[in-house]
């Protein structure tokens, strides 16, 4: 029912204020045709595990000398331009309509790219966090990918218990690390060894999606990758 609620919103917002592209302002779309033409999609070669662009194919030095618990990372976007606008104004600006374009981008991808997976989690927000924000936009992502692929989605069975600073204020790969550490703790106890796929707006380093891989495989999970609409350089 709420999210009926929210779709009648935003239809009616629609309707009295029409949408501008998040670059141009342009009316009519949220990226008019010659915006979205200049979004900077990740191309091949990537690493096979982080899913960062690389000069080569194989695993990138950074994977190498790291613990790795995903099985794969892949993301869409480079975080720049029209896109890190957009993730920016979703995260921060209570634009939830952005979430729809997005998680169509994600479905996109992952039918050109698919994932072996029987379920969608998206990476948790703390308590606090979520009431302050009102929503968590990972799982706005993950409703609007399952929405289109028919994956089933499941919200409940990750969840952040420690409040830690947010990724984004963390300078260093190893404060990101150590940011998330213990951050996850798995829910409910299943017999089930399901292939997992996570879902974030953002990957940096990769931290906070291998912190919940690392939680996922503890309690069992067959495979985890992660998807997010971009990654930074």
């Amino acid at each position: 029912m709420k999210l009926l609620h929210q779709s009648l919103k935003d239809t009616l917002l629609d309707l009295v204020f029409p949408q501008q592209c998040l670059v141009c302002s342009k009316e009519g779309k949220l990226f008019c045709a010659q915006c979205s033409d200049s979004l900077s999609y990740i191309t091949p070669p990537v690493c096979t595990l982080c899913g960062h662009h690389t000069g080569d194919d194989g695993v990138c030095p950074q994977c190498m000398s790291g613990k790795i618990h995903l099985d794969g990372l892949r993301s869409v976007f480079n975080f720049e331009g029209g896109i890190a606008q957009a993730i920016y104004a979703l995260k921060y600006h209570n634009l939830r309509s952005v979430a729809p374009l997005l998680g169509t981008f994600l479905a996109d991808y992952l039918k050109q790219n698919p994932i072996p997976a029987d379920i969608v989690v998206p990476v948790p927000i703390h308590h606090s966090r979520l009431k302050y924000r009102g929503y968590n936009q990972s799982l706005l992502l993950a409703r609007e990918l399952c929405l289109h692929t028919g994956l089933k989605l499941d919200e409940h069975w990750l969840e952040r218990s420690l409040s830690s600073a947010p990724q984004a204020r963390a300078k260093s790969r190893t404060e990101r690390l150590e940011n998330v550490k213990n951050a996850f703790i798995f829910k409910y106890p299943t017999t089930t060894t399901p292939r997992v796929i996570i879902i974030d707006d953002v990957a940096t380093t990769g931290a906070t999606l291998n912190a919940c891989a690392a939680t996922l495989k503890e309690a069992g999970a067959l495979s985890v990758w992660g998807l997010t609409i971009a990654r930074e350089r």
